[in-house]
């Protein structure tokens, strides 16, 4: 009997091994079942929180929230149109972001640790509104920049308040379709709900699964190691990594406790850590799409909307994983046994699972890297990138539903036009308010992408100068960088210098633009559905949970989003990839 263990063994060893596409495609799709599974899992709880059901945690969640909301003064029985909702938001976010501001100024100046940097004033501000607005894009390198004490008050508090945010802001739009009294909700109210219901529990179980597959958390600053040979120690930082990891995931954020992100030790050790961290990015932004479908009660509507996103994963993930293990033809031309792009990525972890990672991280809002992008393949970077350009169709905790509603408003009316019936979604006129703003909400993205860039470009000679890469990479990488900025996501290429007064601000620009101006425009969307009647399906119209609705809405996202960016892709990492692998598109561009 172990004789026949042994030779499974043996024969499985050897397939992973000699079959590095086959096997790579099969991680990547048991990475998609695995996610998919436990979003299913998660779905009835996200939709009792949208309809305001009680819940197996309320009868402890709700005397806190209770005595929070008391010490306040929130009365949550009042609730109100957009314009109180959305004024409420950005007061609470507004003062928690200026509290944090000066919070990190004094305590770099008055307060520093020993070998700590002190962040100058735009790479503080970079900084807070990175984190206050879910993006988590990291100008700075830590811990040596931070104290634990900014990591824990401000780096992690905040990832709590964006989190909580776009999940309270998803509430209300949900509300806005399924009532008809014009009220979207008590802001203070969803927020402390989507925190202590939702976020906080998942953020503790992933942050205790993390501390058993050998994540540290702990309160020492660092372990000092004595090399066998010399005879100078070595400091190893160290500290609530954990803890951090666990909200940095489960609330899309991103941010790292190294600034190696997920592809240091410490956070993500082994392919057992970076499976859970995978789950925990995706598992509310997929609950919340089946909990779309349940909340409406239109099932199919949800299951439609999943089959887009996880055919987007797909493509995506393909791309890059065809991308990283066909690797560069300079290489595989040297006479040795080339197994694909290892540059950057840690090889305990692989190909396939850098790829579904990584892919995964710019599919949701969370950013986070196991790997450095900036070594990837041009066909591997296209595949990370095509997600930003489409600004995270999943998105982050509460915004991907109302990513892709601008999406499927926008489709449905196009669809109505073709077949020449009533533009409607559950049986809600589609009128020229919501195409207005849901318009709003796709050309914002691209717009506050491209006109930075063009500056940058036009500029060059100045801003340019610490670029190293040859021009298509250098377009690319700026790409790259305003993409994930205007897209709340964090991620980053790099191969420039980032922490400059120029970057640090026009990045913290766009990312303020992508969060707020355009989640105004979607919560308008809610209200005006808020205000219509009646709320009853009267098949006047075509059926959005149709098969054939979800392939209009996929090519209608790639022809939104993608041309936009066409010309730029042509001249940044398509010419790349032409040049890399003397493509014909290389003597056509």
């Amino acid at each position: 009997m172990s004789t026949g263990i042994t030779a499974t063994g043996n024969f499985w060893s050897a397939f992973f091994v000699n079959n590095r596409i086959v096997s790579g495609v099969i991680i990547i799709a048991l990475y998609l079942i695995i996610i998919s599974f436990f979003g299913y899992m998660i779905a009835p709880y996200i939709k009792k929180l949208y309809t305001g059901e009680n819940t197996k945690l309320r009868k402890y969640t709700d005397p806190i929230i209770g005595f929070i909301e008391k010490v306040a003064g929130v009365d949550r029985n009042k609730t109100y149109s957009f314009k109180g909702y959305f004024i409420s938001l950005i007061i609470f976010n507004f003062v928690a972001g200026t509290i944090s501001f000066l919070f990190l100024i004094f305590q770099g100046y008055f307060f520093k640790a020993p070998g700590q940097d002190v962040m100058s004033p735009s790479l503080t501000f970079n900084t807070i509104i990175s984190f206050l607005t879910n993006t988590n894009l990291q100008h700075y390198s830590s811990p040596t920049t931070l104290t634990y004490l900014d990591l824990t008050v401000v780096i992690i508090g905040l990832m709590f308040l964006s989190a909580g945010t776009g999940f309270a802001a998803s509430m209300a739009f949900v509300r806005g379709i399924m009532n008809d009294d014009k009220k979207l909700g008590n802001f203070f109210h969803d927020f402390l709900v989507a925190i202590f219901d939702l976020i906080l529990p998942l953020s503790l179980l992933a942050t205790v699964l993390l501390i058993i597959v050998g994540v540290p958390d702990t309160t020492y600053s660092s372990i000092i190691i004595h090399p066998f040979f010399g005879k100078m120690t070595v400091n190893i930082p160290i500290g609530p990594v954990a803890s951090l990891e666990g909200i940095k995931n489960i609330g899309t954020n991103g941010g790292g406790f190294y600034g190696a992100n997920a592809g240091y030790p410490f956070e993500n050790p082994d392919w057992i850590s970076n499976l859970i961290e995978v789950v925990s990015f995706t598992i509310i932004p997929i609950g919340s799409i089946f909990a779309l479908g349940q909340a409406l009660n239109n099932r199919k509507f949800g299951r439609v909307i999943y089959g887009v996103i996880v055919a987007l994963f797909i493509f995506s993930a393909l791309l890059t994983f065809f991308g990283e293990i066909s690797g560069i033809p300079a290489m595989a031309n040297l006479g040795f046994n080339y197994g694909g792009n290892f540059i950057g990525k840690e090889t305990a972890i692989g190909i396939s699972q850098s790829s579904i990672f990584s892919t995964g991280a710019t599919l949701t809002s969370t950013g986070a890297a196991n790997s450095a992008l900036i070594d990837y393949t041009p066909a591997g970077i296209l595949g990370i990138l095509f997600p930003l350009l489409l600004n995270d169709p999943l998105g982050g905790v509460g915004t991907g539903i109302l990513n892709i509603f601008s999406y499927v408003i926008f489709t449905v009316f196009i669809v109505s036009l073709m077949v020449g019936k009533l533009p409607e979604i559950m049986s809600l006129k589609v009128s020229a308010k919501e195409m207005k703003y849901s318009t709003y909400s796709l050309i914002t993205h691209p717009l506050i992408i491209i006109v930075p860039l063009g500056i940058v470009l036009l500029l060059s000679p100045i801003l340019m100068s610490s670029f190293v890469n040859t021009r298509p990479d250098q377009i690319t990488q700026l790409l790259y960088e305003f993409a994930s900025a205007a897209s709340n996501n964090g991620s980053e290429v790099g191969g420039f210098a980032t922490n400059t007064a120029f970057f640090n601000i026009i990045d913290g620009i766009i990312m303020l633009m992508g969060r707020f101006p355009i989640m105004a425009f979607q919560l308008v969307i809610a209200q005006s559905f808020a205000s219509k009647k009646p709320k009853v399906l009267y098949g006047r119209t075509f059926d959005i949970g149709s098969f054939w609705f979800g392939m209009m809405l996929f090519f209608t996202m790639l022809l939104l989003g993608l041309l936009s960016f066409f010309p730029i892709l042509a001249v940044g990492p398509l010419l790349s990839w032409g040049r890399t692998f003397s493509l014909i598109i290389r003597g056509v561009l």
